[in-house]
């Protein structure tokens, strides 16, 4: 399934591929909790996953970017939602894989400047409680509402 998301006035004729980013996210469910990362700085939260490396396929993506972002090891079970979104000056199209965790042993995790700047961190969150995050949680992301809003369309849809 595809989802396709316009945001800030733009439509069909006015689509930047310019700068065109891909990524992939894990959903990963375990006694009723989803792995999340949190972000401290900015007061959000994302499923775990990002870019998507060249000639990278989109199950490694997922499978490495929730290990270097969580420390834990994933396999995939389904590819379950891709949501593109068109903005002015990007368009972004996430993929989602719900992932089945293989140990519950958590290893090292390699996080990027950026995420160390905002002091990003694994939780584990019970599933009711980050629906109600992803569904009216303020933050102090600029694009906050625009992050929880497609984390929780990738959420529901790989449930």
């Amino acid at each position: 399934m595809r989802i396709e998301i316009f945001g800030d006035g733009i439509d069909r004729s006015s689509i930047n591929l310019e700068n065109f980013k891909i990524s992939c996210r894990s959903v990963v469910e375990k006694e009723g909790k989803i792995l999340t990362v949190y972000f401290n700085k900015t007061d959000h939260y994302n499923l775990p996953g990002g870019g998507r490396e060249l000639d990278e396929s989109l199950e490694s993506c997922c499978i490495r970017e929730t290990k270097e972002e969580t420390g834990y090891d994933v396999t995939i079970q389904a590819e379950t939602i891709t949501v593109i979104e068109y903005y002015p000056d990007s368009t972004w199209e996430t993929h989602y894989f719900r992932c089945h965790l293989v140990t519950d042993k958590m290893s090292v995790t390699f996080p990027t400047e950026e995420e160390q700047f905002s002091r990003m961190e694994t939780r584990w969150v019970e599933l009711y409680q980050l629906l109600e995050i992803f569904e009216s949680s303020p933050t102090k992301h600029q694009n906050g509402q625009n992050i929880h809003e497609r984390e929780l369309i990738g959420l529901l849809n790989s449930l």
